[in-house]
């Protein structure tokens, strides 16, 4: 079982609907068994995936020793997918977690990691765009994190306090992956050669291109192998899926 946090402190780099496409790779063309946990108040992951929304979050299980991860399971319309959903409590949840004594924390954290450890091939957990304690220590309950990022010279600066933290928590920086890629852009091209050169090869080799078929496809429900498999953009997806196999196993 590996366990793997989708973290980027800026929001709008296609966190969300990356986890989406690679769950269903991994669950519904590869066959394993892949658990979705939805640590986003948004809950996006919950509304794409969730057969009905549950009243208990995966925020409920981290404060509350009583409640069960199970509370806030789902099942999904795909056979090898299920999700932990989230509520809009979800965005009130740091703080109450903060004000819980280091035990009671380590206890509940520790509750939820073992919930998904013997059940699950491929547990991928969609972090809030918020640096905090929480997200610090959900991150350290992982195998490791992968980190999506959109080209921008800010952007690519800001991956140095991200994997500062993650060194931080002992997690394993896994790598990054550029979404929304413009290859037609030459300043694209010039800001991918910045971050290769500065990562290496922490820089997954698979960007996934800046796409329509991507955008509609999660508005009509759909992953971008759902809703157009033959076409290039779902394609990457699967590249990119196949990557991380190969790097965490």
């Amino acid at each position: 079982m590996k366990s793997i946090a989708f973290f980027n402190n800026k929001g709008g780099v296609s966190k969300t609907s990356s986890v989406l496409n690679i769950a269903y790779i991994l669950g519904e063309v590869y066959g394993r068994k892949v658990l979705v946990v939805d640590c986003d108040g948004q809950q996006n992951a919950s509304r794409f995936l969730a057969d009905e929304l549950t009243e208990v979050g995966v925020e409920k299980t981290l404060i509350n020793a009583a409640v069960s991860p199970r509370e806030a399971l789902s099942s999904t319309r795909y056979e090898h997918i299920d999700v932990l959903t989230s509520t809009t409590d979800m965005n009130r949840c740091a703080e109450q977690f903060q004000s819980l004594s280091e035990a009671e924390r380590e206890k509940n954290l520790s509750k939820l990691s073992g919930f998904w450890s013997d059940q699950y091939d491929y547990v991928l957990l969609d972090l809030p765009p918020a640096l905090n304690s929480l997200t610090e220590q959900l991150i350290g309950i992982t195998d490791g994190v992968i980190v999506p990022v959109e080209l921008g010279s800010f952007a690519i600066q800001g991956i140095a306090k991200v994997t500062e933290t993650i060194n931080r928590v002992g997690a394993a920086f896994i790598g990054c992956f550029i979404s929304k890629y413009d290859k037609k852009n030459k300043a694209d091209e010039e800001l991918k050669k910045l971050l290769e050169n500065n990562l290496g090869n922490k820089v997954f080799s698979t960007a996934i291109p800046y796409s329509n078929i991507i955008r509609n496809s999660i508005n009509y429900k759909m992953t971008a192998y759902e809703y157009m498999h033959w076409l290039g953009p779902a394609k990457k997806y699967v590249e990119l899926t196949e990557e991380i196999i190969r790097k965490v196993g």
